[in-house]
């Protein structure tokens, strides 16, 4: 099984502090409403935005130690999940697309997504935080095992 590029740490971090600044600004707001001194509200929403961002990057580092993935013979493995462990596996006769994708950070960070879809609408998998050639050689093996032209 392979460990995901370390970029995508970077890449969820960055994304956990804007959810963190923007529930910042909701707590800041819902604190207007407690009934005591300003100082006291102001103090808890601090500690509870303090206590909430530092949790959400500890669990970032959480979700890249157990997200894996890997090309068995037959099927493609994803492992992940911090509380519930997912295990799932794709085969590859099933598979009719596989797609690459890039949003403004992952481009930023020289990251790609691979997408693969079946003709189920509950098998789809993701692979997140995948280095540009990965993504590419990745998508090739995979049309390749799966008997399908490269160029699909």
């Amino acid at each position: 099984m392979l460990p995901l590029d370390s970029r995508v740490q970077r890449q969820w971090r960055i994304e956990a502090a804007g959810f963190s600044a923007f529930a910042a600004i909701v707590l800041l707001g819902a604190a207007a409403l407690l009934p005591f001194g300003i100082a006291v509200r102001v103090g808890i929403a601090v500690a509870l935005i303090i206590v909430g961002a530092a949790a959400l990057q500890y669990l970032v580092g959480l979700r890249y130690r157990y997200w894996r993935y890997g090309l068995a013979e037959d099927v493609l493995i994803l492992q992940r999940g911090v509380w519930t462990r997912r295990r799932s596996m794709t085969p590859y006769f099933r598979v009719q697309n596989v797609d690459i994708t890039q949003g403004p950070l992952e481009r930023w960070l020289g990251l790609k997504r691979l997408t693969i879809r079946t003709a189920s609408a509950f098998t789809d998998a993701s692979i997140p935080g995948l280095d540009k050639t990965d993504a590419e050689n990745l998508r090739v093996r995979i049309l390749e095992r799966a008997g399908q032209d490269a160029a699909v």
